[in-house]
């Protein structure tokens, strides 16, 4: 009798993929067969990929991602290459920007004003400089958008008969704002870095989704009616990059 050996192959499970997009970030979690633990990497800009194992749950990785929140922050802002200037300055001039006889790069808030102070022997374009006078600018914007945008969107709202419930504030990478089904309007604070004209679009174009919820013809025709050279406008708006 011949013995015949039998041999079974075990499949490879395939690889098991979820995406989330988070404050225009988007987190890849992959499951792959070979992953003996939870892997973060973060090589690219305003994208950051999770590997696990087939064992681990995505809600066990998600977890672990936010408990890793601030070194991710930290990579990304690493990963992102467009520099600020020395001279920058921000729309109504709440930044003020100047080296001083300091070890570490440091950020002061006097009322309204915020201060970046770098120290005199760093190259004002060195990573660690970069990162944290963009954190300046962003509380400097923040300011800014407060002082500016509620009165700005009251006025075209009362202007143009529209109404909205809650105004808040936030930093987005690629949306200038948004408005939910119950009206809450979310405006992005880079658009302090906009003309005037480029804000009251923004502007004009959430308040309309408080009537209109989609990009319907319907909606455009409202935007028209409220802003007739809106085209013109949203054609530049497209070629802006935010500031952080």
């Amino acid at each position: 009798m011949k013995l015949i050996d039998i041999f079974f192959k075990t499949k490879k499970p395939k690889n098991s993929v979820k995406k989330i997009l988070t404050d225009d970030v988007e987190y890849i979690y992959t499951k792959k067969w070979n992953s003996k633990s939870i892997k973060i990497s973060v090589k690219e800009k305003n994208k950051v990929n999770i590997t696990l194992p087939h064992s681990v749950s995505f809600k066990m990785a998600e977890e672990l991602v936010n408990e890793k929140k601030d070194w991710i922050k930290r990579q990304l802002s690493l990963n992102d290459f467009d520099l600020i200037d020395e001279n920058f300055k921000t729309k109504t001039n709440n930044l003020i920007i100047a080296k001083g006889n300091i070890e570490k790069p440091t950020i002061k808030k006097s009322g309204n004003i915020v201060q970046f102070i770098y120290p005199m022997d760093k190259n004002f374009k060195d990573k660690e400089i970069q990162i944290k006078a963009k954190e300046a600018i962003k509380k400097a914007l923040l300011i800014e958008a407060k002082e500016y945008l509620p009165k700005r969107i009251e006025k075209l709202a009362n202007k143009f008969n529209f109404k909205y419930n809650n105004l808040s504030f936030k930093v987005a990478k690629t949306r200038w704002g948004s408005c939910s089904y119950n009206n809450n309007i979310n405006l992005n604070i880079n658009l302090m870095m906009l003309s005037d004209k480029m804000i009251d679009y923004v502007l004009i174009h959430e308040l309309c989704h408080t009537k209109v919820k989609n990009h319907s013809e319907k909606f455009w025709n409202l935007v028209e009616k409220c802003m007739p050279e809106y085209k013109e406008i949203r054609k530049k708006l497209k070629q802006i990059k935010t500031i952080i």
